[in-house]
């Protein structure tokens, strides 16, 4: 059964005025009963004029303590958003709370705000590699007190796999960072970064100025480098992302090792298996190519 509009009565006192529809076909027009017609052409015959549609906003439901309890529990472990906390509180807890109502209690509680941003839609399309270790992002950004970190994710399972903060983004630092992530995860068969030049050296007005001592690594170890589009942010948005989180939570925890640790081992990410609240470091192993489990095999 269908919700009436203003436009929809304007359409149905059209058709009584008319009088080339019967009461029932007007009502299966609209897809609501033959009642419901009846009634607005009762409201028109004594008004004289096309009725308007009276909107009741509901009254809120009181919020529930245990509710209250349940919810800011979640929200301080998993730091997410009203319809992540739905999800993962029927999940975790066997108790259906609409994100409607979590989001009222949070605001409450003022532990979230309006995000306008969310509300946009988004042009871009979303794509990942099928196996961990196929491909890892990079790139740097500068906190607010001035430190510098750099974290490397892998593509197909959003694992932060190493990570480091400094005084200076620097190519040494990149690599001091990277040779750790090959030494547990091992290699990824390629790469992606920006033209930074802790990454990067370009060709301008024709001549070569060879390559950074990152460009070299990758090429002795076998590693693709794969170089983003200029002026094109896009192309390394899964990083960016990963970066937006860790300053947004950046000062809930002790350091950027805890903060790494929660993300990849107790936050759900939403772009995973969701209906299982599966977490980076889960994921990584899952989407693992039988070969590279040989390898973690082996290392262990």
């Amino acid at each position: 059964m269908a919700k009436l509009t203003d436009k929809g009565v304007r359409w149905i006192i059209d058709q009584i005025r008319m009088g080339e529809l019967s009461i029932r076909q007007i009502a299966k027009h609209q897809d609501v009963t033959s009642r419901r017609i009846r009634q607005i052409r009762q409201l028109y015959l004594q008004g004289g004029e096309i009725p308007q549609l009276k909107w009741h906003t509901p009254i809120p439901k009181p919020s529930d303590p245990t509710e209250v309890k349940l919810i800011k529990k979640a929200k301080i472990k998993y730091k997410v958003g009203a319809t992540s906390l739905e999800h993962i509180i029927e999940k975790k807890e066997g108790k259906h709370i609409p994100h409607n109502r979590i989001h009222r209690i949070l605001k409450e509680e003022n532990l979230a705000e309006e995000q306008p941003n969310k509300q946009k839609r988004r042009k871009w399309v979303r794509y990942e590699r099928k196996h961990s270790n196929s491909m890892w992002h990079t790139d740097w950004t500068e906190l607010e007190n001035g430190k510098q970190i750099i974290i490397f994710e892998d593509d197909a399972s959003r694992m932060g796999i190493c990570w480091g903060e400094f005084d200076e983004a620097t190519t040494e630092n990149s690599l001091i960072v990277l040779k750790k992530g090959i030494k547990k995860h091992g290699k990824p068969r390629s790469i992606l970064t920006g033209r930074d030049t802790q990454f990067f050296m370009s060709e301008r007005e024709g001549i070569t100025n060879g390559k950074t001592e990152f460009q070299r690594f990758l090429e002795e170890q076998g590693i693709r480098h794969i170089v983003g589009r200029v002026n094109h942010p896009q192309t390394n948005g899964k990083q960016e992302r990963l970066f937006g989180t860790v300053k947004r939570h950046y000062d809930d925890f002790a350091g950027l090792d805890e903060l790494m640790h929660w993300y990849n081992e107790i936050r759900p990410h939403m772009s995973l298996d969701w209906d299982n609240l599966e977490t980076p470091s889960q994921a990584f192993i899952r989407k693992m190519h039988h070969k590279d489990r040989r390898f973690r095999g082996a290392k262990k």
